[in-house]
């Protein structure tokens, strides 16, 4: 929200919204959060492979070494590759809300409006941060 919306005195404004407009952004921001971390997906699939194939390759060259007779340190595997999380829980629930509704019209917090319909949630920088390690990986 950021402390502009502090400063202008909005951080508590409130607004009304069409529930099915707000469930239609609910469901793209859903769509796009899914494509996003599909995406992600396939990006670890392939540095995992790949970083498992280094490590493979290594500790070969190790065994090698040992059953030449080298004594050679061997410290704890190191993958340091984060696995991708999904955050669809949080969409599928604030839509059900929404879906299960009787109100036409939502009121929404400025917090809850940055969440909901600008797709701005408290995990989405470090999310889309951790993530994009991995978006081009698999191309």
């Amino acid at each position: 929200m950021g402390q502009t919306f502090r400063q202008m005195g909005w951080e508590d404004r409130e607004v009304k919204v069409k529930r099915d407009d707000l469930l239609s952004v609910l469901r793209k921001n859903r769509e796009q959060h899914i494509k996003d971390y599909t995406t992600a997906c396939a990006g670890y699939r392939a540095a995992a492979l790949k970083k498992i194939d280094e490590i493979f390759s290594d500790l070969k060259s190790k065994i090698n070494g040992l059953k030449e007779g080298q004594t050679i340190e061997i410290v704890g595997l190191q993958f340091g590759l984060a696995v991708p999380k999904t955050h669809e829980k949080a969409y599928d629930q604030i839509i059900r809300m929404m879906e299960m509704s009787v109100d036409e019209e939502i009121v929404l917090t400025c917090s809850q409006f940055g969440c909901f319909v600008m797709d701005d949630w408290d995990w989405k920088e470090q999310w889309a941060a951790s993530n994009s390690v991995y978006v081009g990986a698999h191309r």
